[in-house]
């Protein structure tokens, strides 16, 4: 995973590298458009100098200035600069008055006889177009770039609260393991020295049950934190279903005859085998078995195995109280209990079920909780086909 710690920046390099090459690719064709739209300019002035010529011809020819005037005053309407020279060079007419400032223009000549016809036209007005195009890319770019640092802020938050969790959660896990760890270690002494005791003190089986109870609470809480914090490899082999229910089973049957429960096992039609860890496996079916025993009020718990490829489902039903659909999406969280007078009288601390659903992510599936009619159970460990 440390190798891909730095991926979340990815999304905020890649809108900012696309960003530039969108910035780049407008820019050139920015460039074509302003050479295509002074040629295109440039084309209609040079028709237009040579339709001015030609109209100018009989008034220059007769010195009509009236109608040189009018069309001058025509061609300054249209933001056109009209300028007539004579044989010499010389400033015969031009519209631009004297002491008014000359623009940057763009011209064409056009010969009318003895005299030439230029007509210019403001670099401003043909290039009005170009300009409200680049200022279409600037204000582009600039959302852009705003969006680019919107993303990289957020993409930063989210790492920094992303590593406080990590943090947090790595710290809770580190917490719980070395305190039961601590707590368990003395705890075998007190264990040791009530089974040394003598006497017929009531006191001491009460001692002794209630360090037994605390004691598999701290192993329960160790095998959590162990299985949360991937310690200990899960060391998976080919593994038959059918003998590690019927080994499971057998295992927990005296407890189930004390609390007048009957263990029924379902026969399968075939063979199952998986690849698991043994070890864990046994521990999660023992976790929803001694589940079901503790808090179902059951007459019964049925265990199953179909296939259901390519996944093999391990099934414990009961058919109890059943569970309230509001705490269906909760059963597998840590502590959680879904009546707490009823799981402190058992001596269900809450981690069982989520033993099971960290054994069954450890091993690729996963575990489910489904109703049962009229009332009761059914909790499903689904695993891969070996």
């Amino acid at each position: 995973m440390k190798a891909f710690r730095h991926l979340d920046w990815l999304a905020p390099v890649a809108a900012a590298f696309g960003l530039a090459v969108l910035v780049a690719l407008f820019a050139h064709e920015l460039r074509d458009f302003r050479r295509a739209v002074v040629g295109w300019a440039d084309r209609d002035l040079k028709v237009r100098a040579e339709l001015a010529a030609a109209t100018l011809s009989e008034p220059l020819a007769t010195s009509d200035f009236r109608r040189i005037h009018a069309f001058g005053d025509d061609c300054a309407r249209d933001g056109v600069r009209l300028t007539v020279r004579g044989a010499h060079g010389g400033v015969f007419f031009d519209t631009l008055r004297q002491g008014e400032p000359e623009a940057d223009s763009l011209y064409e000549t056009a010969s009318c006889g003895e005299f030439t016809v230029r007509l210019g036209m403001p670099l401003a007005r043909v290039l009005a177009p170009v300009e409200r195009a680049r200022k279409g890319l600037v204000l582009a770019g600039c959302l852009g770039g705003f969006a680019v640092l919107i993303v990289f802020f957020f993409s930063y938050r989210q790492r920094v609260r992303i590593r406080e969790l990590a943090r947090l959660e790595r710290f809770r896990r580190d917490f719980i393991a070395d305190v039961s760890h601590e707590i368990k270690t003395p705890l075998t002494g007190i264990l040791g020295a009530v089974d040394l005791m003598e006497g017929d003190s009531p006191l001491v089986p009460l001692v002794r049950k209630e360090a037994k109870r605390l004691n598999a609470l701290v192993q329960s809480v160790l095998d959590l934190a162990r299985l949360e914090r991937g310690e200990g490899a899960v060391r998976p082999m080919e593994t038959d279903l059918s003998d590690l229910v019927d080994e499971t089973l057998r295992t927990l049957t005296p407890q189930a005859e004390a609390r007048g429960v009957r263990l029924v096992r379902e026969p399968s039609a075939e063979s199952v085998v998986v690849r698991a860890d043994p070890a864990l496996l046994s521990q999660a079916l023992s976790n929803l078995v001694i589940n079901a025993l503790r808090h179902a009020g059951s007459p019964d718990v049925v265990v199953s195995v179909r296939v259901r490829d390519p996944w093999v489902e391990l099934a414990v039903e009961d058919h109890g109280i059943g569970i309230p659909p509001e705490h269906r999406e909760r059963v597998f969280e840590r502590f959680h209990r879904v009546d707490p007078a009823r799981a402190a009288e058992s001596g269900g601390a809450g981690l069982g079920l989520a033993i099971v659903r960290n054994i069954a992510r450890l091993h690729g599936g996963e575990v489910r909780l489904d109703p049962v009619f009229p009332k009761g159970s059914r909790f499903i460990l689904r695993l891969p086909r070996a």
